[in-house]
């Protein structure tokens, strides 16, 4: 009798220890699976959206320059070349960006979808416009320059809303990694306390939600970093449409010569982007990549470029955040350099400060700025305002945005310019040795 009320009580107090951990446990398990779900939400919204990052550009200013280069109409190009029409383009990327609207949790991703949705409208019209006009006579000019005033601006522009909505949903991952974490954190509290009770049925539990935490820990790691491999390794398509539009007129003239050291330069500069996967490059593989760029958009503006690189060459072997100068660069050809009037000069040098700082210049000669552009210019790299959707500023923000990242308060960007005679950007971050 006594061994029966013993193993009663015994029973009684192990379902006493056991019952409220598994009950604890259960609603800790299920809030972690919501948490999951809306996880592996975000991963598929990112993966979804990253696809159309990489492909949707190159699709849609491939068919608009067919269509104006063949005076061929949305069917023609379709049924004479088997591309996809810029219609069903659109149509596609609407519809994909609408169901990820629907799906989004986080607002500010849900502002950059509805950016989207409103320039695949304004795309629609302006593709509509060139193929009204690409069978009549006497267009063909015009609608080259609407080819590269609208239509592949407005892809630049869709393709930068896209990566910043994946952006804010990485941030919207980090969130839910760190809540999994303490949800994670609650579980293995509990665990604990009913150990002392139910040892060994919790240490078996114990190991198999430390190793599911693992796994999804690892998981959410790796598609941060693949995510942020991404955002820092953009290419300009436009700039690479004119490239190839370059070499093959070098071509057409038989300009072999020219053609080699093209092909050469593009090799360096997409070398230098890719960069292996490696955030931080040397400052000589930085000026490499520069030059080649410059060396390509000589071909293209020779009668009103040049530029100067002077670094000094104990200099060339720091680290720094890979693509911090072409950006820049590309600033000073496109908004001072191509506005003069005339021949311009881009120098760009490098000097130490205070003995633990790299301070980096690029000046130009080109056509400046007033004081209201300036202090623009300087509110979007503070990150207190952004860029306009003509994408001016986006560069420079994006440079700064990458420094505040990699070097947080010891990075700063400096601009200084004169309407009429030209702008001076200073880059300032620490120095970082090989070793580092």
């Amino acid at each position: 009798m006594r061994r029966k009320e013993l193993r009663g009580r015994l029973t009684v107090f192990g379902i006493i220890l056991i019952v409220p951990f598994i009950v604890i446990t259960a609603v800790l398990i299920y809030q972690l699976n919501q948490v999951a779900g809306l996880y592996d939400q975000i991963v598929q919204n990112i993966t979804r959206a990253n696809t159309y990052n990489t492909v949707f550009k190159e699709d849609m200013d491939a068919v608009m320059y067919q269509m104006v280069a063949r005076s061929l109409t949305k069917d023609e190009v379709e049924e004479e070349l088997g591309m996809k029409s810029p219609d069903e383009l659109i149509e596609n990327a609407t519809a994909t960006f609408s169901e990820l609207w629907e799906k989004t949790p986080s607002d500010a991703a849900k502002q950059r979808l509805t950016s989207i949705l409103k320039l695949l409208d304004t795309l629609s019209a302006r593709a509509d416009e060139i193929n009204s006009t690409v069978k009549t006579s006497g267009h063909y000019d015009e609608n080259m320059m609407r080819l590269d005033t609208d239509i592949r601006i407005i892809t630049e522009l869709i393709q930068e809303r896209i990566s910043e909505y994946i952006y804010y949903e990485s941030v919207s991952m980090e969130t839910m990694r760190t809540e999994i974490d303490q949800r994670r954190k609650g579980i293995i509290r509990v665990a604990i306390v009913a150990v002392l009770g139910t040892f060994l049925a919790v240490v078996l539990l114990v190991v198999q939600i430390t190793k599911l935490f693992e796994s999804i820990r690892i998981e959410q790691q790796n598609s941060r970093n693949l995510e942020l491999r991404l955002l820092q390794a953009q290419i300009n398509p436009h700039f690479l449409y004119n490239t190839l539009d370059n070499i093959v007129w070098l071509s057409e003239d038989e300009r072999k010569e020219d053609v080699a050291s093209i092909v050469t330069s593009l090799s360096r500069f997409f070398r230098t982007t890719l960069s292996g996967g490696r955030d931080f490059i040397s400052l000589r593989q930085e000026l490499s990549h520069v030059e080649a760029y410059l060396e390509i958009q000589q071909f293209r503006y020779r009668d009103i470029l040049s530029y100067r690189i002077d670094v000094p060459e104990d200099l060339k072997n720091l680290l720094i955040i890979k693509l911090a100068l072409q950006p820049v660069v590309e600033n000073a050809l496109y908004h001072g350099i191509k506005n003069k009037r005339g021949m311009g000069e881009i120098q760009i040098r490098a000097e130490e400060k205070d003995e633990k700082d790299l301070l980096l210049i690029v000046e130009d000669d080109g056509i400046g700025m007033d004081a209201e552009s300036l202090e623009h210019l300087r509110g979007i790299i503070a990150g207190e305002i952004r860029p306009a959707e003509d994408n001016s500023g986006f560069g420079m923000s994006n440079v700064a945005e990458r420094l505040r990242l990699n070097y947080g308060e010891k990075a700063a960007i400096f601009v200084d310019s004169e309407y009429g005679r030209g702008t001076k950007v200073q880059i300032l971050i620490p120095k970082m040795e090989e070793t580092e």
